[in-house]
């Protein structure tokens, strides 16, 4: 399976997205907000211009960041989201809100959705009672996600389940029996789902291309 595991630092300050926004790293200890400009030996110094092509290539770029997707997987959801009633935008971030490794990641269940990921596709999740190891499963509105009882154990997980206890899910997820899973309750609301991003801009990066 094709997967992204290059540095996210460069990207993060290149993008202008804090690492602290993508992973639970102290904001205090974010290498990118310590250093807000682009690497390399010129980026503090440097000041170029951003064509339109370019301002909405970087937004597509923050998307793919935000939830670890490759470009295949990125347009793939675009074109869904422009096939389905509504808005495009809210609705591709509503898709991408129901992959299962990012529910993990909004429950508090994983730290990154790298680390959401891993747990997938090591088969630690159960979905509705059944494992699933697929990152991209949709997880449908009134699906429960737990940890498989042959996990529950692992020091890992253990720390999980204490940090689900004192943390506030989004509104559209509610957690079960004091954080040993959650349930997707409904569908998000744009100003729920945590990303900073100019989602028209993607819309029209893709539409020109698609």
């Amino acid at each position: 399976m094709a997967r992204n595991t290059g540095a996210r630092g460069r990207v993060c300050r290149r993008l202008g997205v804090a690492l602290s926004n993508i992973t639970a790293k102290d904001p205090d200890k974010d290498p990118v907000l310590r250093r807000p400009y682009p690497p390399g030996q010129h980026g503090a110094t440097a000041r170029p211009s951003v064509s339109d092509y370019g301002q909405r290539l970087r937004e597509k770029q923050k998307l793919k960041l935000y939830y670890g997707l490759l470009e295949a997987q990125c347009r793939k959801a675009f074109l869904e989201a422009r096939r389905s009633p509504g808005n495009t935008g809210t609705v591709l971030l509503q898709l991408l809100e129901h992959r299962l490794d990012v529910v993990v990641l909004r429950a508090g269940l994983a730290t990154s959705i790298r680390q959401a990921r891993q747990f997938v596709r090591h088969g630690y999740l159960l979905v509705n009672g059944r494992r699933t190891n697929i990152g991209s499963f949709r997880v449908k509105v009134g699906s429960e996600v737990r940890f498989s009882p042959a996990h529950r154990e692992l020091p890992i997980v253990k720390e999980c389940f204490e940090r689900m206890k004192g943390r506030q899910v989004p509104g559209y997820l509610e957690v079960l029996d004091g954080g040993a899973g959650v349930r997707c309750v409904r569908e998000p609301e744009r100003d729920e789902i945590p990303v900073t991003l100019n989602v028209a801009f993607i819309v029209e990066f893709y539409a020109q291309r698609v």
